[in-house]
C-alpha cells in the first residue's frame, strides 16, 4: 500500500491547491507504477504550525513563507499550461488588446499555416501572426469561426482539435467546412510555435477556399 505525504506550513496552501496536490502525486505514481496501484494509493498533505519548523537553526512562520513565496506560487499556477489558459489564448486574440495578447502570443513566435495558397506558409513574429489573423478576417468578411472539439495537453504542447466555417467575402456560395488541429508549444506561460494540420480532403477544400 503505497503512501505518498507531503508537509506544509500550517495555511500556506489552500483547501484547493491541497486537493490537487494529492491528486497529482497519485497521478504521477500510477504513471510511474501502472493503473495496478492506484486503488491502494494514499497520499496526505501534513500540516506544520506556524513557528514549529525550524531551517538553519530559525522558526519558520506562515506569514514570512507567503511573504517570499506565494506571490510566485500564484504566478506559476497563472502561467500553468490548462485547457482554460488554451482557450483564453485564442479568447484575447479576437479583443485587439495588444497587451492582453502579448501576456499569452510570445513576440518571437511562429506560426505554420497548411497549404499552398494566399495564407499558407510561416509566420514569423507575433506582428506577421496578427497581421495573417487580420487578413483572415478580411478575405472572409469576419465570417470565419473555428468552433470547439477539444484540448489535449501533454508537457509544453497543447493540441486543440476544431471545426472551421465561413464564406469568402463577397461570395457566400464559397464556404468553408473542415475539420482542422492546431499544435501549440509553449514557454512559460506564451504560445512560441503553432501550426496547422487539416483532416483528409479538407486539404483541397482550404486551398480551394483561399485561392
Amino acid at each position: 500500500m503505497p503512501i505518498i505525504r507531503v508537509t506544509l506550513l500550517e495555511d500556506f496552501a489552500s483547501s484547493q491547491q491541497k486537493s490537487e496536490i494529492v491528486q497529482e502525486l497519485s497521478n504521477t505514481l500510477a504513471n510511474v507504477m501502472g493503473e495496478i496501484v492506484r486503488p491502494y494509493t494514499y497520499a496526505l498533505v501534513d500540516e506544520v504550525s506556524s513557528g514549529a519548523w525550524s531551517i538553519q537553526g530559525g522558526a519558520l512562520m506562515t506569514e514570512e513563507m507567503m511573504r517570499a513565496g506565494i506571490g510566485t506560487s500564484n504566478q506559476q499556477r497563472a502561467l500553468r499550461l490548462t485547457e482554460q489558459r488554451v482557450r483564453q489564448a485564442y479568447d484575447v486574440l479576437a479583443s485587439g488588446d495588444r497587451q492582453r495578447i502579448e501576456e499569452y502570443w510570445d513576440k518571437d513566435m511562429t506560426w505554420l499555416v497548411p497549404g499552398h495558397n494566399q495564407i499558407s506558409g510561416l509566420k514569423r513574429g507575433l506582428d506577421e501572426f496578427l497581421s495573417f489573423m487580420d487578413k483572415v478576417g478580411f478575405l472572409t468578411d469576419n465570417s470565419f469561426q473555428m468552433s470547439w472539439d477539444r484540448v489535449l495537453i501533454t508537457g509544453d504542447t497543447s493540441v486543440d482539435i476544431r471545426h472551421n466555417t465561413g464564406h469568402r467575402a463577397g461570395d457566400e456560395t464559397r464556404r468553408l467546412d473542415i475539420d482542422v488541429v492546431h499544435v501549440l508549444r509553449w514557454h512559460e506561460g506564451k504560445v512560441i510555435e503553432g501550426r496547422g494540420a487539416i483532416f483528409g480532403d479538407g486539404t483541397a477544400q482550404f486551398d480551394e477556399f483561399w485561392r
